[in-house]
């Protein structure tokens, strides 16, 4: 697969496409459902286009992982699972180009972005086979004399992946890499405008000497996703998407099975800045709350789109992010300056375009419109919103916009901002900046997230990385995802008493 970049900067994407849209028992098969067809987000032009996995074709997959859980993978070493792994995180990184391109050219995603995502998700895979030494698979309670207990953490069996658009390589390596790790053997069900990633990553897998199986790519839309999650031979499922989507999962599975279900959700993180906040800079902060608003066009579950601004600074904060977030500009994805680029799609374009008449009509303040950006007239491009003096119960203070539009809103002191903070459904994350380490701590304390972020000073420190763990809260999901806490979420502990006296 040849991809680089030209003489004027622009990546030249994959000449090929991957040779189906399922991969199933170490190779590419065409589907037989119905046609999948999307647009480029660039241009509006037509884009990629395939057949979705029916019932049928998702059952040959979940019997070729059962297969390969009990042919072999089961009974892998824990040495050569780690090697296994180690060589596919290496070989993702090796093939950077092309899952970079895949997922600029379905998503609209930067060039620059989706190749600095590539180490990210490697670098999930290598943490967990790394782990594979390194936790415990069991412990030994205390018993009387005769008797021994010991109680396994075993594989759950069959693992369903079922990821969305806006980082499908991240996302699906979040998921594969403490999955695999734990001895399961996985179906990925990636989202369905940016399949072409996930197929290319399966292929990377096998080639890279993944066992044929262990890793099978059912690409499709929700039918496909509905007929994998729903399979009998699927023995867990793992879903980070919308909360609509993840409600319908617990329909499902509530109706028709029982097996364990780890959920990520919606989110609508507050970002807080208190009066005292104001020592660390006003434009520093501006630029990290643009930043945490705008990454990814905004289509991040943890972007940070409520602004909460005590009463004496929101003036200047509005005025600081205006002129922040004006330095930011639409271009086109597949050239490597860019870093803003459009809607994944033209489905989420007009949902953000209709958030944003809503929001005017509810009466809230336009103070950056980001509606038509000059220059591009094609494609799903909106630029940077910014809406102030917006009604707390209105739609852009709580509902879930997934687009580059933030809401900023004035609060008088620590129990109006935390009622605020905790005045949504959702709870995935929260941003706190005060150089008051007691509020701090109190904030953190009662504030409905599963990350809480603290920030006191303008320095930079290195975060916990891939040893960073959490549970969402409420209507953003539930189980845990990160560290080797995120490992045990893709085991099951089984007690074996052994009496000998």
């Amino acid at each position: 697969m040849s991809s680089g970049v030209d003489s004027s900067g622009s990546f030249i994407g994959p000449t090929e496409n991957p040779g189906g849209s399922l991969f199933i028992d170490g190779s590419f098969a065409a589907a037989e459902g119905v046609v999948i067809a999307g647009n480029n987000p660039a241009d509006g032009s037509e884009g990629f286009s395939y057949l979705a996995a029916t019932a049928e074709e998702v059952g040959r997959a979940v019997t070729s992982s059962r297969r390969a859980l009990n042919g072999i993978w089961l009974e892998t070493s824990p040495g050569l699972r780690k090697k296994q792994l180690c060589d596919f995180a290496s070989a993702i990184v090796a093939n950077a180009s092309g899952l970079a391109a895949y997922d600029s050219l379905d998503t609209g995603k930067p060039i620059s972005m989706a190749l600095g995502e590539v180490p990210i998700a490697a670098g999930f895979i290598r943490y967990y086979a790394e782990a594979i030494d390194k936790i415990n698979m069991g412990e030994v309670p205390a018993t009387g004399v005769g008797i021994t207990e010991i109680q396994h953490l075993r594989p759950r069996g069959v693992v369903a992946a079922v990821v969305p658009w806006n980082f499908p390589l991240i996302n699906a390596c979040l998921k594969l890499g403490p999955a695999l790790a734990a001895g399961n053997t996985c179906i990925l069900k990636p989202a369905e405008i940016s399949p072409r990633s996930a197929l290319l990553l399966a292929k990377i897998a096998c080639e890279s000497g993944l066992p044929d199986g262990v890793l099978n790519v059912v690409a499709g839309d929700a039918i496909t996703g509905s007929s994998l999650v729903g399979d009998p031979g699927v023995d867990m499922v793992t879903f980070t998407g919308s909360t609509a989507t993840g409600k319908k999962l617990l329909t499902q599975l509530g109706a028709t099975s029982i097996k364990p279900l780890l959920l990520e959700c919606g989110g609508k993180s507050p970002e807080i800045i208190f009066e005292d906040a104001a020592d660390i800079g006003i434009n520093t902060i501006a630029a990290g709350l643009v930043a945490g608003a705008f990454w990814n066009q905004g289509q991040v579950c943890v972007a940070r789109s409520r602004i909460l601004v005590q009463q004496s600074l929101y003036v200047q904060v509005c005025e600081a992010i205006v002129a922040e977030a004006q330095k930011m500009s639409p271009g086109d994805p597949q050239d490597k300056s860019t870093t803003f680029g459009p809607m994944a799609c033209e489905a989420q374009y007009k949902k953000v375009l209709g958030y944003i008449e809503r929001g005017l009509e509810e009466g809230a303040e336009l103070l950056l419109d980001g509606r038509s950006p000059e220059g591009f007239d094609g494609g799903y491009f909106i630029g940077p919103t910014i809406f102030g003096a917006a009604d707390q119960g209105g739609c852009l203070a709580r509902d879930e916009i997934f687009g580059p539009v933030i809401v900023l809103m004035p609060f008088k002191d620590e129990e109006e901002a935390l009622a605020l903070a905790n005045s949504t459904d959702y709870g995935l994350a929260a941003t706190i900046w005060t150089r008051d380490p007691a509020r701090s701590q109190r904030m953190a304390r009662r504030i409905k997230a599963g990350k809480v972020r603290l920030v006191s000073t303008a320095a930079g420190a290195e975060p916990a990385g891939f040893n960073h763990s959490a549970e969402p809260y409420g209507q953003s999901g539930f189980g845990v995802e990160g560290g080797l806490e995120g490992m045990r979420s893709y085991l099951r502990r089984q007690s074996v008493e052994h009496v000998y006296g």
